[in-house]
């Protein structure tokens, strides 16, 4: 390819709908609509409509789609279970039990990326005193001893090397895991070998649930036994509780919003640190 195709190309880009966001329903939307036009034109003069196709695919592939609005068009008339399955914003943080590779990657994905089991965290965390029924309102509180506790503990993984901690939950050597997220209100990707391996919304959602998992270490019954994925959700089950921000301090605001994906939009509950903007958790509505 040619220095000055590509800079064509790259100004024609629109990495809002391509790559990585790439809305797979608009995309096949548009193939289509691009082969019916390329037939049409096709049974009058055939060469045209191989140029017509060939140009649709050329602006599907650079611009994410051939009919101006399809984004938009899909979100607001493709039945949410339907989007839902092409959606690649994350659904939700942890570990991965669908994991892909950097294109650099050169291994295989570990066991634990195959794995999916679920747990239902505040009737575990009910059931090992982690939590305990609040005194003044019909909700669940953490209890007094486990607040202070975790506290302790996220101070003192705060400072501490990422990989060396992530390595028991892993299950990997941490000369292999490798962290992103350079701002505290970055979010955190965890990649082992290459495999997107863990998210989580922020370094400070990861501090808690690093403090997290000591703490509920101690107090869950079987937790050796307790595959990655399961004390995963647990963690982030405690996460819930939180009552101050993990990495300023400070206080924290749980806030209703409206997420923006590549193929559609929908409701979380939020919750964010008020001083760095920290992201500690983010569940669907």
């Amino acid at each position: 390819m040619s220095a000055g195709l590509s800079r064509t190309i790259d100004r024609l880009r629109q990495p809002e709908y391509t790559g990585e966001n790439r809305c797979t329903p608009c995309t096949a939307v548009n193939v289509v609509i691009a082969g019916i036009l390329a037939v049409a034109v096709g049974v009058v003069v055939p060469l045209a409509g191989i140029a017509v196709f060939a140009a649709s695919a050329f602006a599907i592939y650079v611009r994410g789609y051939l009919v101006p609005g399809t984004p938009a068009l899909t979100k607001r008339y493709f039945p949410d279970w339907l989007l839902a399955k092409f959606d690649k914003a994350p659904a939700g943080y942890g570990l991965e039990t669908d994991s892909e590779p950097d294109a650099t990657a050169g291994h295989g994905p570990d066991p634990i990326h195959e794995r999916e089991t679920t747990l239902t965290p505040e009737e575990t965390l009910l059931e090992a005193n982690v939590v305990e029924p609040c005194a003044d309102e019909d909700d669940l509180c953490l209890r007094e001893g486990v607040r202070d506790e975790w506290h302790e503990r996220m101070d003192a993984v705060r400072d501490g090397d990422r990989p060396q901690q992530l390595g028991p939950l892993l299950e990997a050597d941490p000369e292999a895991i490798e962290v992103s997220g350079e701002h505290p209100d970055d979010p955190v990707v965890v990649r082992v070998d290459g495999y997107v391996a863990a998210r989580w919304e922020s370094d400070a959602a990861l501090v808690a649930d690093l403090a997290g998992l000591e703490v509920l270490a101690e107090r869950v019954p079987g937790w050796e036994t307790l595959p990655a994925d399961q004390r995963s959700q647990l963690a982030s089950g405690l996460r819930a509780f939180i009552e101050t921000c993990p990495a300023c301090g400070g206080a924290i605001s749980i806030d209703a919003e409206t997420v923006e994906s590549c193929c559609r939009s929908y409701e979380v509950y939020a919750i964010t640190c008020d001083d760095c903007e920290a992201r500690l958790l983010e569940v669907d509505a």
